[in-house]
């Protein structure tokens, strides 16, 4: 999934590079002067719509990637992580009021095996499932439903989503350089072969953990 997102996204690059880097750099500039009117409470108001956007099931990396635009990659990382850990602490509560109930009928004959192994193993089953599918928005919600405490939700989150923010704040301000035309597209760019190469690891790291955890519990 991450290598897709990537690879689309590069060919944006490559096809915007023939854009206007004036209308874009016009376009940046509007957003910043925005989120400056609103100061000094600009990060508060981005973290409550960032962390609504996550809770209105539209996909983090679009957070990410608006964080970028006003924070930086650093600035970018800690607020998507802001936003993602207090969108789940939402998104917990909601469906353990009201979301089991929604699924119980369509996963009533595999529910018995999911919560068996979240219950065994709740901190490492929701950082693995974050490793592969991050915060996509049917994975939010699924999880929050399982028989999970809060505390487990959250912090397997924190750890599987670390690597994904990373990546997704470094592509997001890179892009955002590139289609300003404060740096050139240019295939042999870190920023462009590095996301693939870190998602490609994500990848790979995630299908040997599980590898691993299937043979543990065979074992």
């Amino acid at each position: 999934m991450d290598i897709l997102i990537i690879v689309l996204i590069i060919a944006g690059l490559a096809i915007a590079e023939h854009t206007e880097a004036g209308q874009i750099r016009t376009a940046l500039s509007w957003i910043r002067d925005l989120h400056a009117a609103i100061a000094p409470f600009g990060p508060f108001g981005f973290w409550l719509a960032g962390t609504l956007i996550i809770v209105a099931n539209i996909p983090t990396i679009v957070v990410i990637a608006c964080a970028a635009v006003l924070y930086g990659t650093v600035g970018a990382a800690v607020m998507g992580m802001a936003c993602l850990l207090t969108a789940s602490v939402v998104i917990y509560a909601l469906s353990q009021v009201f979301g089991r109930s929604l699924i119980a009928a369509h996963l009533e004959r595999f529910l018995p095996i999911l919560e068996r192994q979240f219950a065994a193993r709740g901190v490492r089953t929701v950082m693995l499932v974050r490793l592969m599918f991050f915060a996509l928005p049917p994975t939010n919600w699924a999880l929050a439903v399982m028989n999970i405490r809060l505390r487990e939700y959250l912090f397997g989150t924190f750890l599987g989503a670390i690597p994904h923010i990373l990546m997704w704040a470094w592509i997001g301000a890179a892009t955002i350089d590139m289609l300003a035309g404060q740096a050139a597209f240019s295939w042999s760019a870190p920023e462009v072969w590095g996301p693939l190469v870190v998602g490609g690891g994500l990848t790979v790291l995630t299908a040997l953990l599980q590898r691993r955890a299937t043979r543990r519990a065979a074992a």
